[in-house]
């Protein structure tokens, strides 16, 4: 165990070296920060979709003509039902309405619960509609017609990522918006009381209607993940600049320990330290340098992401169209962060002792020189 005077000595040193340090300190800090504010952002965005798909039903069908998706009607509701494992079918109200003033297209959702003459908005779009003075109301153009809705609250950001870009509607009023007949729905949920039998009643579904767009919980949850790992494409680029910078890092490590640091192994040497108490004089050095640089650009990345909502960043998963006030949801994942600290403070750390217990076995005259 190091004693009191041995850790002073460690502290004097590694003042005396502090431009060294300092250039190292700061390089493990970005890339701390950059693979922990990716990670941030990843989880926190995945979590969110997640919670979302497991909110829906077991199968979701979108009608569509020429690739495109087009309405569902009664009809198709009421054949359904017939099949047998289906316990019910229900159409959904869901599109996009054009604001043309700002160019942009503002996602529609229709609920039975809410009044027919007003309105949810995520935070997203109220920023934007305070913009152009819709303060409390918006109209809403429909075939040169301008309808009034009231906006009677504003889902608070911090709900889910998913909700920032949304205008919830009651259901008669969206499928005036967005100019749907009485009988149509831009697509139908079907609940299924046997989890087992989704595959097989989405088969039937599919030999019934081929040309309709089937999608499981199961599919959708797959395509998120998909998601992700075209993202990954991206932040490979990331990586990479990581990574150089990390060689950087370790050459600068490396550089230190041979060059001035060598001359300060040598009198330790001469004045009676053991190769033991100079790799630990080492180790403890480094390890102040390597922890607390891990530790701040963890903090920073939490600060930049969670408290500033990632700018530049979050743009790589989400876009800039309405991407500006989001909040992220804190989503820690310890393991990865775990595997961070194993990859990055275990090199560096070898970085150093490996050459200065090299330099503390070899000629000491040599070294002098």
């Amino acid at each position: 165990m190091p004693n009191k005077e041995f850790l002073k000595l460690c502290f004097v040193l590694l003042y005396k070296d502090k431009t060294g340090y300092i250039f190292s300190a700061f390089l493990f800090v970005f890339i701390v920060f950059v693979l922990s504010s990716v990670l941030f952002v990843s989880n926190s965005i995945k979590y969110d979709m997640s919670q979302t798909i497991n909110q829906q039903p077991q199968i979701v069908i979108k009608n569509q003509k020429a690739g495109k998706d087009i309405e569902i009607t009664d009809e198709h509701i009421d054949t359904l039902l017939l099949i047998d494992g289906v316990s019910d079918v229900v159409g959904k109200i869901d599109g996009y309405y054009y604001f043309s003033q700002d160019d942009r297209y503002f996602h529609i959702i229709g609920d039975d619960d809410q009044d027919y003459d007003s309105m949810l908005i995520g935070d997203g779009i109220a920023k934007i509609l305070d913009k152009f003075y819709y303060k409390e109301y918006f109209n809403f153009i429909i075939d040169g017609d301008m309808q009034k809705v009231n906006i009677q609250n504003t889902i608070t950001k911090k709900a889910n990522i998913i909700s920032n870009d949304i205008m919830i509607l009651n259901t008669q009023k969206a499928i005036e918006v967005l100019k749907l007949g009485e009988q149509e729905y831009s697509y139908i949920v079907v609940h299924i009381p046997n989890d087992s039998e989704i595959d097989f009643i989405s088969q039937k579904i599919k030999e019934t209607y081929p040309h309709m767009k089937i999608k499981t919980k199961e599919q959708l949850q797959a395509e998120l993940d998909h998601l992700f790992y075209y993202k990954g494409g991206v932040f490979l680029i990331l990586y990479i600049v990581v990574l150089l910078s990390f060689f950087v890092l370790l050459k600068n490590q490396v550089a230190s320990t041979t060059g001035n640091s060598k001359k300060i192994i040598a009198v330790l040497r001469s004045i009676g330290f053991s190769i033991t108490h100079v790799i630990s004089l080492k180790f403890i050095q480094n390890s102040i340098v390597s922890i607390y640089s891990y530790i701040a650009g963890i903090l920073i990345a939490y600060v930049y992401v969670f408290v500033f909502g990632a700018p530049l960043l979050k743009n790589i998963f989400l876009g800039s169209g309405l991407s500006n006030d989001i909040v992220f949801t804190p989503i820690f994942d310890f393991h990865i962060l775990f595997l961070i600290f194993l990859f990055t403070v275990v090199p560096f750390l070898s970085a150093v002792i490996l050459p200065s217990w090299k330099i503390a076995i070899s000629d000491m005259s040599e070294a002098m020189k």
